[in-house]
């Protein structure tokens, strides 16, 4: 019995993904779970699983090709003994996890505070029919619990929960029972960290909320992924990713965006960072200083903590203050959101991003990391830079961009004396945004960071 795999809609706003690589040949036997291939999407890399085991017929595209989203993937001849197709697992795909993807840009953010209880995605059962195919809908719960064909049976029937791929080939390689295996989601599948503490005899952790999504997506070479492999004297095709920021950058500039500019003497910042950094081996960078200011400035003046449609022209105002962060990468730009900064302290902060700017350069960023930014932070300083002209990342209403601290000629109490200077631009959605409270903003900005003592005692 043959079944007609289709690629599957891996997030929200995907139309489309370029085949970078086939895991298998054609004739080849695999299990539920088993890598497919390897498709570039907007931002991140994944791998495709079969959502079943047999024998691979044969793909539907070759390598280098576009296929898009219900464009038939790879046709599989179910195994002896395998399900007919009526308890078919979706076509998970293994690099999320089976959990919503929003693409980073050129899409409408859905409000961080308005979540689903549950980002897991649920694609039913296919027909009982020679050439099966994915439909559209979800199954209940109860009906996904008995047919995922992405959970192993024992003697005795009982199912083990959702598994991604690398943590089942981790599980075989430890010799770790995945059955005694907890999950770190609520009812989420199990990831390699799972694996990993299972075989460290570590107590399981506690779920966190549902929808939370811990995997990292594989690195995977591309020549035309990075500028430095270019081709010289040839003309060749834009990646996905690079389209995507190209459509973004064109949505942007259709925004009436107006620009402030500003400096702001910061030596008791520059004084209390060399404080916190005394005698320690990982140094704190200014960053989460400016994440820190912002999240009180933004209690103060919330409409910059905004979403705008243009389409419905209504503008949402977050609670959460949920901060994307620009980070260059090789493959291109990507912007890593930092959750709930007003709750965090200073290391927290610190520490979440470096690890996020450390993942998004090497494209192993989590889904989850990639979502909900109410507000964007561009520090292209230590590039250089003093001021610029921030794109807005649509649909948010405003971005700042933290210029180099450096040290010039200050007037202090009619004294002229050499201070610590930080220069910022602030650029905001004209259309949502007055002059004077964006003016205001990006003055107490400066001046949260003029003081700064008062401000992070909870670092």
């Amino acid at each position: 019995m043959s079944y007609e795999f289709k690629f599957p809609d891996i997030g929200e706003g995907l139309t489309e993904g370029k085949i970078l690589e086939f895991k298998v040949e054609p004739g080849a036997e695999v299990e539920a779970g088993d890598i497919l291939a390897i498709v570039e999407t907007d931002k991140v890399v994944a791998e495709i699983a079969s959502p079943r085991s047999g024998v691979v017929v044969r793909f539907g595209s070759a390598v280098g090709d576009r296929i898009g989203v219900g464009e038939t993937l790879a046709f599989i001849d179910a195994a002896d003994g395998a399900d007919d197709g009526s308890g078919a697992a979706t076509g998970a795909v293994a690099s999320n996890g089976g959990h919503e993807f929003q693409a980073l840009v050129g899409t409408l953010d859905a409000a961080p505070n308005s979540l689903p209880a549950s980002d897991e995605l649920d694609a039913p059962a296919g027909a009982a029919e020679p050439a099966e195919t994915e439909a559209d809908g979800a199954p209940e719960d109860g009906a996904r619990a008995a047919n995922d064909g992405s959970r192993s049976r024992d003697d005795a029937g009982a199912a083990e929960p959702l598994v991604t791929p690398a943590a089942r080939r981790l599980a075989r390689d430890l010799g770790v029972d995945l059955a005694r295996v907890t999950p770190d989601t609520a009812g989420g599948r199990i990831q390699r960290e799972d694996v990993e503490r299972a075989a460290a005899g570590a107590p399981a952790a506690a779920p966190p909320r549902a929808g939370r999504s811990d995997f990292a997506f594989p690195l995977i070479d591309d020549p035309l992924v990075t500028p430095s492999h270019l081709p010289l004297g040839q003309t060749v095709e834009l990646t996905i990713l690079r389209k995507t920021i190209a459509h973004t950058m064109e949505s942007s500039r259709k925004i009436p965006t107006a620009t402030i500019f500003d400096t702001g003497v910061v030596d008791d910042l520059v004084e209390l960072r060399a404080k916190v950094n005394h005698g320690r081996d990982v140094r704190v960078s200014f960053q989460p200083f400016f994440m820190k200011a912002l999240a009180t400035a933004l209690r103060r003046y919330p409409v910059l903590n905004a979403h705008f449609n243009p389409m419905s022209e209504e503008l949402t105002v977050f609670k959460d203050i949920n901060i994307g962060v620009a980070v260059n990468t090789e493959a291109g730009l990507m912007l890593p959101v930092i959750h709930n900064v007003e709750n965090k302290t200073i290391r927290q902060i610190d520490t979440e991003m470096k690890d996020m700017v450390e993942r998004a350069k090497g494209r192993q960023i989590s889904i989850k990391d990639l979502r909900g930014g109410t507000f964007s932070l561009t520090n292209f300083g230590p590039f250089g830079g003093m001021f610029a002209s921030p794109m807005i990342y649509p649909p948010q209403v405003a971005i700042i961009g933290a210029g180099r601290i450096h040290q010039a000629p200050t007037v202090v109490d009619g004294v002229v004396r050499a201070a610590w200077v930080l220069p910022v631009s602030l650029a905001f959605d004209h259309r949502v945004v007055d002059g004077v409270p964006a003016a205001e903003f990006a003055s107490y900005f400066l001046e949260l960071l003029r003081g700064p003592q008062e401000l992070f005692v909870s670092m």
